[in-house]
């Protein structure tokens, strides 16, 4: 009988332990990428870089709130008449963005243990939040050049709100006694802004403009996260 129960406590001991995940409370990371606009300048939007910092606390291994530093440079459009601008405006935008969100991994909502595939990919991630993007225009077009004169509306500095969407992966780095001491990250973040500050322009739709939706634009960013503070188990 006493050898039984032995059994089992090891048993129950051992399924413990293999389940348990090992992990840091806080992550602070970098990454930089490209991003791309879409708005109300259609005309050549280009990729341009966007470096990130990140803070962020981990509830668990699989959810974390947190801020994110982002600037970089926005910009579309072109001053020499071409096929599809009618209007030659072009920006040239040195955006920053402070942002606060969270995230949330596969690993939370689903039994990672309960098959190979599921544990594999286990640090897919959804996250959204709210910020403010300071816009800062280094280059702009404020007076039509077709002879015209006609001054386009708009401010070359402003703050305007910014509601982001992610998706990504995590692939964590566990150190020598088992916690995730590195985190590799792939995301990718649509933002919309609730505004018009991001491309300087405010034209009304009565003179033939597109000004109907909200300024846009998209950074796909690589990073490397480093975890330290409070240990934690789940």
């Amino acid at each position: 009988m006493k050898r039984t129960a032995l059994l089992l406590l090891l048993s129950c001991l051992s399924i413990a332990a293999s389940a348990q995940y090992n992990y840091y409370r806080i992550a602070f990371g970098i990454g930089g990428g490209m991003n791309r606009y879409f708005g109300d300048v259609e005309y050549k939007p280009k990729y341009k870089p966007t470096i990130s910092a990140t803070l962020d606390y981990n509830f668990t291994p699989f959810a974390s709130a947190g801020i994110e530093f982002q600037t970089g440079t926005i910009s579309a459009g072109d001053s020499i008449p071409a096929p599809g601008n009618p209007h030659l405006r072009y920006f040239k935008n040195g955006y920053k963005a402070i942002i606060l969100g969270g995230k949330i991994q596969l690993g939370q909502v689903v039994d990672i243990q309960s098959s190979d595939f599921l544990y594999y990919v286990r640090g897919f991630y959804l996250g959204s939040g709210v910020g403010v993007v300071m816009n800062k225009m280094k280059e702009i077009v404020r007076i039509k050049p077709d002879g015209s004169n006609y001054p386009f509306p708009g401010l070359n500095k402003s703050k305007d709100l910014l509601i982001p969407a992610n998706i990504g992966f995590n692939f964590d780095f566990p150190d020598q006694w088992g916690y995730t001491r590195f985190i590799f990250n792939i995301n990718y973040q649509f933002n919309v802004t609730l505004g018009e500050g991001l491309d300087g322009y405010n034209d009304p739709k009565s003179l033939g403009f597109k000004n109907s939706a909200p300024d846009m634009f998209h950074n796909l960013t690589i990073g490397i996260k480093y975890c330290f503070g409070p240990e934690g188990l789940y």
